[in-house]
């Protein structure tokens, strides 16, 4: 067992995987290491798709970071089909989320990671590519 300043341990092995499991108090992020490179594909054009959509729906008024409206940078619309549009915008928004979210929980249950507690303690999860993965492919 690895102790340093009783802040991180080495377990002996994970009886299931057969590998070390590091344990510490002060975790920020944690990060996920696939199995396979088609998932990590697909999670990160999820993410990439929500990224985009977010951009969209920012300029109607809609803040990413607090989830609030701010109204006043809402666009006037001056036709019924720019409102169509802009509620298009919005469901293809909540649509993407709605998968990456689905996605990463599958992901999550298979690879054994409670996302919702690791995020309810502030750390942030990250996903990446097998480690035999070539490094250009981590650029995120």
């Amino acid at each position: 067992m690895l102790n340093n300043n009783n802040t991180s341990s080495l377990d002996e092995t994970n009886k299931e995987n057969d590998h070390p499991i590091i344990q510490r108090r002060d975790i920020r992020s944690v990060i996920l290491i696939l199995d396979d490179v088609v998932e990590y594909n697909r999670v990160k054009e999820l993410g990439d798709l929500v990224m985009y959509r977010s951009k969209l729906i920012s300029y109607y008024g809609f803040d990413i970071k607090t989830g609030k409206w701010n109204t006043s940078q809402s666009p006037v619309t001056q036709t019924d089909a720019q409102m169509e549009g802009i509620k298009s915008d919005i469901e293809r928004y909540n649509r993407a989320v709605a998968d990456y979210k689905n996605y990463a929980e599958y992901l999550a249950k298979k690879y054994r990671i409670d996302i919702n507690d690791q995020i309810q303690k502030g750390r942030s999860v990250m996903f990446r590519p097998p480690l035999s993965t070539p490094a250009y492919m981590w650029n995120e």
